[in-house]
Order: structure tokens, then sequence, then C-alpha cells
């Protein structure tokens, strides 16, 4: 139960005093990751043996015969490292005297070796909401769907962003090179010098959760971002949502008239008790004062689900409520199928019956079925019906959850959530259970799979 109720914990937004919440929104951050052609400046101590030549020279020990009998080595030890010292321009050589360069005079003065070269930073994110920049390898990045709500980028690359981000950019080049450094040599020093430009770039996407609550007293919805420095997403959620054609508002409003209309037909009051036993539980979630006694007495009293994830919980941790089989009715069953959702009654169909009963003319539902359970396990039983009346999963025999579409208007569009009930009465859920077999005829199929299951019975050997 504890696991159970952990999973649980991590899905369930807090409670906001004046709002009930609604629903969770997956929402899409744009990011770039670019490559960044600079100039990097590299800083090292000097090297001892051109130090050595540089102050002879500066001393007027200008012949390279001459610095090799002061240092004691021979002259094509010297001459080899003079050709360095050209290549770096820290000297000069005329009719073989020797001169020290101001680069030279600047690397004795500091007794450091700059170096400055082109070079191509790679794995940098930019945010392209907020314009902030990291390291692409401290970010998961996240994959989107044909379905999923997705933020318009409102940040340009350009030479202007390059300048005002030169610091930040020049931190994560820093980070990069701690990283990537084997020795950790504290006596050499990298830093970004100049940014050319931008010379590769593609984009990518973030999740972030939205909690969306409605107020109590009116049709005002909150939007609060699970992860949002200063409110910069939200409130270009906002603007986008206001504007016409954006790409976040395409699946962020519900476009199934079908489902609006059958919300509006069935809307169902408040019950007052349930409100008040899940606003307890979460209450108890997030407390440190309770026992667990205290929150598993709490957890399994008939309420509101905690998020409207809930129903998930429970199939990913199966001792929690050792149910020993699952009916799930749905008119809209494209609203509950998803990878996850999928992959576990997948799992779970390995080992106890499964049955499924959904709307057949629900439209897209059969290519959907198809895609998730193309190489479904016997135990899992797909039943197509003209009209479901039911919209319930059933947990055999431990508990109910149940779906009612609900309508609420945003910026005078309709956006869709379910609101969930869970029951933890036995005698309900046999109740509902039997009703539900009758009703859509699943007998055919239990009875099947128990002549399945029944041995043959012995042959008897004529005498």
């Amino acid at each position: 139960m504890k696991n159970l109720i952990d999973d649980v914990r991590r899905h369930t937004p807090k409670i906001m005093p004046g709002y009930n919440y609604v629903k969770t929104q997956n929402v899409y951050i744009p990011l770039k990751k670019v490559t960044i052609e600079c100039l990097t400046r590299k800083i090292s101590e000097l090297n001892l043996f051109f130090e050595s030549i540089l102050k002879l020279i500066e001393i007027s020990v200008k012949k390279t015969s001459e610095i090799a009998e002061i240092l004691g080595v021979s002259i094509g030890v010297v001459n080899e490292a003079i050709v360095d010292m050209v290549n770096i321009d820290y000297v000069f050589v005329s009719e073989g005297v020797l001169t020290i360069t101001e680069k030279g005079a600047k690397a004795l003065e500091t007794r450091q070796k700059i170096d400055i070269q082109k070079t191509y930073l790679q794995e940098i994110l930019v945010d392209m909401i907020t314009g902030t920049v990291c390291d692409a390898d401290l970010v998961k990045l996240s994959r989107t769907g044909s379905r999923s709500v997705i933020l318009e980028s409102v940040i340009d690359i350009d030479d202007s962003y390059l300048d005002t981000h030169f610091q930040e950019i020049n931190c994560v080049y820093q980070l990069q090179q701690k990283k990537n450094s084997v020795f950790g040599n504290s006596a050499i020093t990298n830093e970004l010098y100049k940014i050319i430009g931008v010379s590769y770039s593609e984009l990518h996407y973030l999740e972030n959760k939205v909690y969306i609550y409605k107020s109590d007293s009116s049709d005002e919805l909150l939007f609060v971002f699970s992860n949002d420095s200063n409110d910069k997403f939200k409130n270009e959620f906002y603007n986008q949502l206001k504007d016409s054609f954006r790409p976040c508002q395409e699946y962020f409003f519900e476009k199934n008239r079908d489902l609006i209309n059958e919300a509006k037909r069935n809307v169902t009051e408040i019950d007052e008790k349930k409100l008040l036993q899940t606003q307890v539980v979460t209450q108890l979630l997030f407390s440190e004062q309770n026992t667990d006694d205290d929150l598993f007495s709490a957890f399994v009293q008939d309420r509101y689900a905690l998020n409207d994830k809930e129903y998930l919980s429970y199939l990913y941790n199966p001792k929690a409520f050792r149910y020993s089989k699952i009916y799930i009715c749905s008119n809209h069953l494209g609203k509950l199928l998803s990878n996850v959702f999928c992959y576990q009654i997948n799992i779970l169909s390995e080992n106890i019956p499964i049955y499924i009963v959904y709307n057949k003319n629900e439209y897209g539902i059969d290519k959907s079925l198809g895609h998730y359970f193309k190489d479904h396990k016997s135990n899992l039983y797909l039943i197509p019906k003209e009209s479901i009346d039911d919209n319930v999963i059933c947990f055999d025999s431990e508990l109910l959850i149940y779906f009612r579409e609900h309508i609420v208007t945003a910026f005078e569009r309709p956006v869709a959530y379910s609101q969930m009930e869970c029951c933890f009465s036995k005698q309900v859920v046999k109740d509902v259970v039997r009703k539900i077999v009758d009703k859509y005829d699943i007998n055919i199929f239990i009875e099947g799979m128990r002549i399945l299951d029944k041995p043959d019975k012995p042959r008897i050997k004529k005498k």
C-alpha cells in the first residue's frame, strides 16, 4: 500500500485555496540544441625554457649560439625552440638576431601563454521561451506525440541574443571543460573569447506539467506549471492560448462535439462529502505530522481521485489491491489510451483476465486498439458495443473508478476533463461487476475461458 500511495503522491498537486483541481496537462517547452562557432582563449603557464630564452633576449643576448652556451644546451635544441616561438609570435629573427615581439613581452611579464583559436561549442541548449542557456547533458529531453500541446518559440538566436548571453554561454563552456578534463589541470584556463555565430541548430522539447484548477466561485481557470521560474512559462501559455492558430491550442481545447454535447447533457453536482474527503487525503499526503495508519485509513474512503492519473497507480501496483480481474467500460476509450496505460494492461493480462468494453462507433478507436494491442495476450478481451452507458474501471473485487466527462471554458473555448470518483466498497464493486457482466454479455467470454481452463476428462480404455 505504501508504494501505491507514494506513486499517487508523486502525481498529485497541492491544494490551492479557493480552487478545485481539474486536470494535469503536459505542455512541451521548445529548446534548441545549437553548435556555436567561436574563438576561444587558452591561457597556460609560460614554458620555463621559453621564459629563459625571452629573459636572455631582453638583456641583449640575441644570438642562438650565445643562448645555447649560457643555457648549456645544444644549438639545435635552441633553434627548435626559436622556431616554435616565432610561430606563436613571441620573437622574430632578422639577420640572425632575435627580437621580442609585443606578444612575447606580454607573455614574459605575465608568465602566461595565451593562444586564441577557432572552435565549435556543441551540446548547448537554449530555452526558446526564457532564453536561458544550459549544457544539453544536464537535460533529459522529451518526445512529443501527434496530439501534444506545444508552446511556440519566442526567442530568436541572432547576434544580439549571442552578445547578451555571452557570459551564460561561457559558463556552460567552463562546465563542459571541467566535465571533460581528465586531469583537471588548474594551470590551464580555457575561456570564450568571441562568438562568431550559430553554425547548426535542431529543435527539441522538454516536458512540463501544468496543473489546472477551477475557481470555487466562477469559471476562472488557474494554470500552475510544475517547473516555472518567475511564471514565464505560465504567462506565455496564457498569451498563446488567447491568440489564434498557435501550436499550443491545437489539442488543448476539446474538438470532439459528441463528447462536448454528452458532457453538457450529463452534468452532475459535486458531492460535498466526497470533495471534503479528497481534501482531507490530499492534506494528509503532504503533511509530515500524520501517521501511515491515518493516511491508509483515509485513503480507502469514497472520494474523488487525487489526480487525473490515479487509475494508473492501481495498474502499476497490483499487490496493493489484489484484484482478480479488470473490467473497463468507456464510451470514449480513446481518452484513456496511452503508451503507459496500454503497456501495463498488456503486462497485467499475462496473469489476470481484462475485459475492455468500448463504443465501436467512436472515431478511430479500432485503429488505436490495433496499434496498442496488436500482439495482446489471450487474457485480454476487446469487446465492441453499439453504445456504452458506463464509464468505469472495475478492479474486481476491490475498487471502482468512475469517469465522468466535464467541460469548462477557457478563452471562450471548451476544455474537457474527467472527474473521477473512487469507490472502495467491496459490495458495491461486486454489484457493479455483476451488472456490467450481464449488461454487456461478458459471460460469453468468461464461460469460454472456463471451458479452456477445464482439464480434459481421462479416457477409459475399452476391455
